[in-house]
């Protein structure tokens, strides 16, 4: 039988599945470093710094190094909407089991039909809105029971999931526009002085504190960014080569990456619960996934008539 993907978008799939498999490394890091003390914005802090950092040379050497005020304005939104992630996310890792926090955040592809609905005009039908209910119940089931130990830190994943759905769009938008390794390093360099404000003009805040790490928090605050800035170049390079509908459904590798991280290095065993969440919103994200997938292609079809 011959394979119907092109070899971009083979590397565009491959690209997609190394960067899932990768991030989960992300979130472990930013628990240890919690755990450990370090709030949510250093880390946010380091893991942007490190990124801008690591990029820098690469810039330098492929002649890149320029900025681009092409669309600024949605570049700030951009930014605004990795970093609130960021944050929301990093938070909710330290009190809660990664898998737990990762199912929880994958809502983001009905999210982000919605968003296309909303600033796209795509049109959904019934069928996909009750894809996108039943995906919403898988969240609400993991979130009850962590809501019970946590409170509202267990709605933070939700309200990250929503600001990566604002990233992933305008990162859809820029793939063509602005070259990956400049538009991660501009977003570096917005979120960064940002963070470093928040932190000097609310150090009471819990997740706003600075502390000066010690050479182990060093250590993973350098891999932390290393990991971030490699993952998230991965994702972009990914949607310069194949169609954002295309490489969806293995965004759910991240679940099986943070399953067993979060098994092997914190013990946690997702319960029942979490598990049948888990699986409503995987199901609902790959049938929203088949049908977007089906009416592109009948669009296509319909075009060459």
């Amino acid at each position: 039988m011959r394979n119907s993907l092109t070899p971009k978008a083979e590397q565009g799939i491959g690209l997609m599945c190394g960067a899932m498999l990768l991030l989960p490394l992300l979130d472990c890091i930013a628990k240890i470093l919690g755990e450990g003390g370090i709030s949510s914005g250093q880390i946010v802090l380091f893991r942007f710094v490190m990124q801008v950092l690591l990029l820098l040379p690469v810039l330098v050497v492929t002649k890149q190094l320029k900025f681009n005020f092409d669309y600024f304005g949605l570049q700030v939104i951009r930014a605004l909407a990795m970093g609130t992630t960021t944050f929301c996310f990093f938070i909710a890792v330290k009190h809660m089991p990664l898998a737990d926090s990762i199912s929880i955040f994958f809502v983001e592809p009905m999210i982000l039909t919605l968003l296309s609905v909303v600033f796209l005009s795509e049109v959904i039908r019934i069928r996909r809105i009750v894809a996108i209910i039943i995906g919403f119940i898988g969240a609400l089931i993991i979130i009850r029971p962590q809501f019970n130990s946590v409170g509202m830190i267990a709605f933070l994943p939700l309200i990250a999931a929503f600001c990566f759905a604002v990233y992933m769009l305008i990162t859809r938008y820029f793939s063509e526009k602005i070259p990956p390794f400049q538009l991660q390093f501009q977003m570096g360099i917005i979120i960064s002085p940002i963070m470093a404000f928040l932190i000097l003009a609310f150090p009471k805040y819990e997740g706003l504190y600075f502390l000066i790490p010690s050479w182990r928090e060093c250590q993973l605050l350098f891999l932390l960014g290393l990991v971030a800035a490699l993952g998230h170049l991965l994702i972009v390079f990914a949607t310069t080569k194949a169609p954002a509908n295309l490489l969806a459904p293995f965004q759910y590798l991240e679940i099986v990456g943070a399953t067993f991280l979060g098994f092997v290095i914190f013990n946690d065993i997702p319960s029942h619960f979490t598990f049948f969440g888990i699986f409503l919103i995987v199901v609902s994200g790959i049938y929203l996934w088949y049908r977007e997938n089906k009416d592109e292609q009948a669009n296509k079809i319909q075009m060459r008539k």
